[in-house]
This record gives C-alpha cells, sequence and structure tokens, in this order.
C-alpha cells in the first residue's frame, strides 16, 4: 500500500485547480510542517509570502544541504519529503506565511502555527504537534491534567489575525496536539472566521476533559465540514472525551503509539485507506478516558508538580539532547525523585490504583462486544445461506 510518498509521485503534477485540496494533501502538509519553516518565514502576516518552494530551498540550504532529523521520535525522512513536494507542480507554487513559534518553559507552552496560500485562494492554516522540546512534551501533559493550555488561547488569536489579513476560505488542519489546538479554535474563533472555514482537519488528536464542546451550536454547524482522522488502533486520539464522528485510516504498524506517525497512514489513488477500529482501538477508547478523566483536580497538581520537578532536573531543553546525555540527565532526575518527600511520592503513586481493574472492565466490554457482532455476523452468513438454498429449490422444482 502507498503512502504519503507515493501520494506525491502519483499526484504531484496535478493542480489544486485541477484536483482540490483533500485529504491526503492534509495529511501530507501536516507531516511535513514539523520542519521548522518558521526559521526562513515570517511570522507576520503583514509581510509578503513567500513561494513553498524558495522556502524549502532556503531551509534546506539553512540545514548545510543535508536532510536532517528534527527530533528523537519524528519521522526521520521529513526533510527529504518536504524538499519531494517543494519540487512539484501542485505544492511548489503554493505560498507560506505567518510561521508563528511561541516556546516558554513555565508555564510549558510549545505553540506553531502557519499559513498556506493555494493558487486557487484558499486559505491553509496547519497547527503543528508536538516538536522534540521538553516544553512541548510538558505541554502534552498538561493538556491531560490542566482543563486549558496556553496554546489554546494563541491559535483563536493566530485564526482571528488570519481571518483580518486574508481573503478567501479556509482549511485548518493539525496532527496530535495539533488537531487538539485545531478543533479548540474552530469551535472558540469568532462566528464570521467559523463561516469562512471551508473544513477542519483534527488527525489524531486528543480529546477534551469532557463532552460539553461536542454539545454546543459551535460543534453542531461546524460538523458537516470537519475531519476527524485516526489510525484503527489510535491511542493519542483516543485520549480523554472525544467526539465519535471519525474516520478510521490503515496504517501499516501495529500498536497505536506507532500508528501515529502520519508516514505509516495508507493512501491509494489520492484517498487514506479507510478501515474499522481494531479491537487494540476499542480498548484504548474504553480504558484511557476513564484512566485519565477519574484523576481529580490535586492529583492532576501532584502529577504536574512531580513531572516538572523531574523534566526540568534533567537539564535538557529537548528529547535529543536528553537521550545524548543520558546519563548526566537521568542522575539529576533520580536527585529530583528523591527530594521529593514522601507524602507526595505516596499521592503519585495513589493515582494510579485501580488503573488495572479499570483496563479489565473495559476488556471485557470490547470482548463481549466483540463476541456479539461475531454472533450477528454468523447469524447473517446463515441466513443468506438459508436464502440460497431456498432460491436453489425453487429453481429445481421450477425446472421439473
Amino acid at each position: 500500500m502507498a503512502g504519503t510518498n507515493e501520494y506525491v509521485k502519483q499526484f504531484g503534477g496535478v493542480s489544486f485547480n485541477e484536483r482540490h485540496f483533500g485529504d491526503a494533501d492534509n495529511i501530507a502538509l501536516c507531516e511535513v510542517f514539523y520542519m521548522h519553516l518558521e526559521n526562513v518565514v515570517s511570522e507576520s502576516f503583514s509581510d509578503e509570502p513567500k513561494r513553498f518552494d524558495e522556502a524549502c530551498e532556503e531551509l534546506f540550504e539553512l540545514n548545510g544541504r543535508k536532510h536532517k532529523p528534527v527530533g528523537l521520535v519524528i519521522n526521520k525522512g521529513i526533510s527529504e519529503k518536504l524538499m519531494n513536494m517543494a519540487h512539484t507542480e501542485r505544492f511548489s507554487e503554493m505560498k507560506v506565511l505567518a510561521c508563528k513559534h511561541i516556546y516558554n518553559e513555565e508555564p510549558a507552552v510549545q505553540f506553531d502555527a502557519a499559513t498556506f496560500i493555494l493558487p486557487d485562494g484558499v486559505n491553509v492554516v496547519i497547527f503543528r504537534g508536538t516538536d522534540d522540546t521538553i516544553a512541548g512534551w510538558k505541554e502534552d501533559l498538561d493538556i491531560y491534567t490542566k482543563k486549558y493550555i496556553p496554546s489554546y488561547k494563541y491559535s483563536v488569536e493566530y485564526l482571528e489575525e488570519a481571518a483580518k489579513a486574508l481573503k478567501g476560505d479556509f482549511i485548518v488542519c493539525g496532527h496530535s496536539k495539533g488537531g487538539n489546538v485545531a478543533l479548540y479554535a474552530a469551535l472558540n474563533c469568532s462566528p464570521e472566521m467559523a463561516d469562512r472555514i471551508r473544513l477542519l482537519y483534527n488527525n489524531d488528536g486528543p480529546g477534551f476533559h469532557d463532552l460539553r464542546p461536542f454539545a454546543t451550536p459551535a460543534y453542531r454547524e461546524l460538523l458537516p465540514r470537519y475531519r476527524h482522522l485516526i489510525p484503527q488502533a489510535s491511542f493519542i486520539g483516543m485520549l480523554l472525551a472525544h467526539d465519535d464522528d471519525y474516520t478510521v485510516v490503515k496504517s501499516t504498524r501495529l500498536m497505536g503509539m506507532l500508528q501515529h506517525d502520519l508516514a505509516t497512514w495508507q493512501i491509494e489513488n489520492g484517498e487514506p485507506v479507510t478501515t474499522k477500529l481494531s479491537v487494540l482501538g476499542k480498548l484504548n477508547d474504553r480504558g484511557l478516558a476513564d484512566l485519565i478523566l477519574r484523576i481529580s483536580d490535586e492529583q492532576s497538581d501532584t502529577v504536574n508538580e512531580i513531572t516538572a520537578a523531574l523534566l526540568g532536573s534533567s537539564g535538557e531543553k529537548d528529547l535529543t539532547g536528553l537521550v545524548k546525555n543520558a546519563g548526566s540527565a537521568l542522575r539529576g532526575i533520580n536527585a529530583a525523585w528523591r527530594s521529593l518527600d514522601s507524602g507526595m511520592k505516596e499521592k503519585f503513586f495513589g493515582i494510579f490504583k485501580g488503573s488495572a481493574a479499570l483496563i479489565r472492565g473495559a476488556a471485557r466490554e470490547v470482548r463481549r462486544e466483540t463476541a456479539e457482532q461475531l454472533k450477528t455476523r454468523a447469524e447473517q452468513r446463515l441466513a443468506k445461506k438459508n436464502l440460497a438454498a431456498k432460491i436453489a429449490k425453487v429453481h429445481k422444482s421450477q425446472a421439473v
């Protein structure tokens, strides 16, 4: 099966005027936006946009004309994929502007957004997922333990600024945390901006702390234009309270965390290959929300306090440095853990009590549901077999 590389090869010569922006374009752009285009493109909407191919060439030159990795857990092939896209008719003439980058350690913020202007005048806003920085991963944790992160505010501000600066409709996309942020921004921007959103793509982004955002008029109005894509054993996209209006995309990997990589999502004939949620995906759906949502505010504060202390003690700014200097980083983390008082440690371990029972309960529900589905399918097959036998009997009697 083909992925984004093959999609770019197959449809790279087809302009956006011939084939409008679709699901596969969303996947490809979200994937390559992990490259640091903010290093060569201004963050202002007032500055002149750059052609996509020119921006990519500048970034490649800045990197010494080498395909360098941009993070420990980010797909190693995105630099090469970015340059391949830059040299196609379809993507080269796009323009890119307003590459916004906000980074802060406390409170943890890693916010990145950019706008791509298609040749047909449609504006595509991409919100980046978590990069290699420790602050980015700390902000990820804040999504699960807090009800609000600073990136939510920045995402709404970015959309409103884009609406004022640009004409035409918008397509809003994001992967992982970027998908979560994209959905929040679309639900909380002004009605005028919301009306201009032609499509919203949430690619395996986590949910929110409760279902209230999905019961709002804003969500109901957005729903016909909302595309929520997840892999068949989704892990990240099943966290917290989420909508059920998702499309399952086939991944080449078996496990949910590995399937989170957009490079593993399968595309054939220009469209994602759809499938059904796997047993593991259903187990994640049942169990993960309960595991996180049952944590109290006090327990959330404990998790944040301990995590901040441990990550801060590593002395590193990103995961690459953490692994490269693992010895000193682990010594710092160990010293920080030992310095915590016993009461704090006891609270931390208490959070995970009962987790095994929750997982077992979720597994029972999935097994029961699967058994019922198998029974229904067997009954359907038997009914078809009996019907075929009856038809054959009638045909035989008529022949006599």
